[in-house]
């Protein structure tokens, strides 16, 4: 039997045969765990449905479903999952409605009633009697809020302390916190913020968090390499969905005035607005808006980009340009700047942790000026970058060594408290 320490992490995103690029980094973090722990991944789905079909699933035994997607030494990957009836959801709609005008609580959205509560718990219990392992160490929910009531039951039943982490804008555009996800992020025994700005937009949501621990995301400095291919056109790059807070609308604005004022020749590489499905939305309205720009004769369209590929894409490029209005910590200009890239970017969260001037620039959230003006002067060469330099900070930072590092001081405290 392994010595290591054994981790059950609940993910909310994870690679699929129908979605290869959800959640990539997730598993690669996973991966990069399981060389010090023993790590079981479940990704975990609810599923709605009528009250008549889940009392005949849960007869036959089919209201839960856990299966393997691969299994190895220290990586056990599973996808389950768990139907819930439709009234359910219909009751805690209304009660939240009801409850919330009575008594308004700041910061929450929406609550969950007693039977919703009872019906998961005694289904986490039933789900984590489906995993081969009965015995963990620590139960690690990464991305909170689609996460942390799952991994808080899932401590119960085990009896062992839980983290969380939270990748995406918090709370969710469109969403609202309920008051379930709250008390099991404040019930949490640490919080793993990958950026300052993640602390500062989880406790803008009045949460009480025993303990934040900045923490980074985790990059392959030893894949992300400086190793550029020639070219002979500086090149700009950017890698990102087709979403409302990517800002696209923004980038677009950008070369057309970068194309204005430019005097030297360039091009634009447009990577992955097309590749995250259910996520990437109007991308042939976005295709046809390049097509009409000014700079249409300078672009190169790549809709997706694999992970194998990736790596070689950031190093056709010279930088890399980001005009999110918001992120947590985003992985693509992490993974350009360990590749030696310059990081052009807004002032969006998380790229301030490391963008200072001699890792790139960054400008207001909608000055897309002055974002063409920095690139002018990175293409007349009144400013330049050391590449090496780039690497090493990200590396020092953010590699798998100053992670795992974090991440294990982290376990150690927070196992060893919970075992005195």
């Amino acid at each position: 039997m392994s010595s290591k320490k054994r981790i059950l992490a609940t993910v909310s995103w994870y690679p699929s045969k129908d979605n290869p690029i959800s959640g990539t980094f997730f598993k690669e973090q996973c991966g990069l765990l399981s060389r010090e722990y023993d790590i079981t991944v479940l990704k975990l789905n609810p599923c709605t449905t009528l009250w008549i079909k889940y009392i005949l699933r849960r007869i036959r035994g089919r209201d839960i479903s856990i299966d393997v997607i691969s299994d190895a030494d220290s990586l056990h990957e599973y996808e389950g999952v768990i139907y819930r009836p439709l009234f359910y959801a219909l009751i805690n709609n209304f009660y939240s409605r009801l409850m919330i005008k009575k008594n308004a609580v700041a910061c929450i959205g929406s609550l969950d009633t007693k039977a919703d509560r009872r019906f998961w718990k005694r289904h986490i219990d039933r789900a984590a009697e489906r995993l081969p392992k009965e015995e963990y160490d620590l139960v690690f929910g990464m991305s909170a809020q689609g996460t942390a009531q799952y991994a808080r039951l899932f401590a119960h039943k085990y009896g062992v302390p839980y983290i969380l982490s939270e990748h995406s804008p918090f709370p969710i555009p469109g969403t609202s916190m309920c008051d379930t996800f709250k008390e099991a992020m404040e019930e949490a025994d640490a919080f793993l913020a990958i950026s300052n700005d993640k602390i500062r937009q989880v406790l803008m949501q009045n949460v009480h968090l025993k303990s934040i621990e900045y923490i980074g995301n985790v990059i392959d400095t030893d894949r992300f390499r400086v190793d550029p291919a020639p070219h002979d056109v500086t090149t700009f790059l950017i890698v990102a969905a087709h979403s409302f807070y990517k800002n696209y609308d923004m980038f677009v604005d950008t070369m057309n005035e970068l194309t204005r004022i430019a005097d030297k020749p360039f091009k634009v590489i447009i990577a992955g607005y097309g590749a995250n499905k259910g996520y990437s939305q109007g991308v042939d309205e976005f295709v046809k808006q390049i097509s009409e720009s000014l700079f249409a004769d300078k672009a190169e369209m790549i809709p997706s980009v694999s992970r194998e590929e990736i790596a070689a894409l950031y190093n056709r490029a010279d930088a890399f340009v980001m005009t999110s209005i918001q992120e947590g910590q985003p992985v693509a200009p992490l993974e350009a700047a360990s590749c030696g890239l310059p990081i052009f970017s807004t002032r969006c969260g998380g790229v301030e942790d490391y963008a200072d001037d001699k890792v790139g620039r960054i400008v207001g959230i909608l000055d897309h000026k002055a974002l063409a003006e920095h690139l002018n002067d990175f293409l007349n060469g009144k400013i330049s970058f050391d590449s090496s330099y780039i690497h090493k900070v990200i590396e020092e930072r953010y590699g798998g060594k100053a992670f795992t590092e974090n991440f294990s001081r982290i376990v150690e405290r927070v196992t060893g408290s919970h075992n005195e």
